[in-house]
């Protein structure tokens, strides 16, 4: 049987949390039991990047963990249940992508507590985004000298899209650079028909899409891109994207990002 015990413990006076990330999508905040449950569990990569929410980096969970093994005993094997199946899956699992992170109660500026830079805090509004909304597909577009490229990405073929470049006279990204929201329903237009296209190429047949600018010192800095295969985007789930882009971007500035 396998144990794994993490290195750091919850300090008095310190709160305990946490953010895990695979890489591609971040999950927290949670505490440091729950990940080492997770570890234990096999739910949880041990590949994974972990980072205290005061951190200015992420670590690899390796670093954090030992490992001990009983080899007198067997080790079951590890067969995850369908998040729908499991009691609670809208709890404190955080292996599942339908946690929430963000509940009302929470202020849009919190879910980016602990950013240490801009790419930081895209990842963290990102996750919450895709949380709140329920989206099953989705992409951050940040803008560089040479073009946007894809820095996080939520899907089924996510790891495929991270990298991928799109120009800037794409229809969605010039509307982005004008500050323009787009909402690809119910008869999508240029820019709607591009996301939509985007996030098909991840894998999912979006109903509901739709993109959200994100300006920092009055140039655009990145894009979020987000759709589900139905229902259609609600004005209050729409409301809570352009919330959380509205704290980033003022985050951004006071920071100098």
């Amino acid at each position: 049987m396998r144990s794994i015990k993490l290195l750091t413990e919850p300090s008095a006076g310190v709160v305990d949390r946490w953010y895990v990330s695979d890489g591609a999508t971040a999950v927290g905040p949670v505490g440091i039991e729950l990940i080492a449950r997770g570890l234990e569990a096999g739910k949880v990569p041990l590949e994974s990047y972990v980072r205290h929410e005061a951190w200015k980096v992420w670590r690899p969970l390796s670093e954090l963990a030992v490992i001990s093994v009983d080899s007198a005993a067997p080790t079951p094997p590890y067969h995850p249940r369908p998040a729908a199946t499991i009691p609670g899956s809208l709890g404190d699992d955080v292996t599942l992508p339908g946690r929430p992170v963000f509940p009302d109660e929470v202020m849009p500026q919190d879910a980016l507590a602990g950013a240490a830079d801009l790419d930081d805090a895209l990842l963290l509004l990102f996750n919450a985004a895709v949380v709140r909304t329920c989206a099953d597909a989705g992409l951050v577009h940040v803008v560089r000298p040479d073009g946007a490229v894809v820095l996080y990405a939520h899907g089924p073929f996510a790891r495929d899209m991270i990298g991928e470049r799109t120009s800037l006279v794409d229809p969605a990204l010039a509307a982005a650079a004008e500050g323009n929201t787009v909402v690809a329903e119910p008869s999508p237009g240029p820019a709607g028909q591009a996301v939509r296209d985007r996030l098909l190429t991840l894998g999912v047949s979006c109903e509901a899409a739709w993109m959200v600018p994100v300006l920092a010192g009055g140039r655009l800095a990145a894009s979020i891109e987000l759709g589900r295969k139905a229902p259609r985007i609600r004005a209050s789930e729409l409301a809570v994207v352009e919330a959380l882009v509205d704290a980033l971007s003022c985050r951004a500035d006071h920071d100098g990002w």
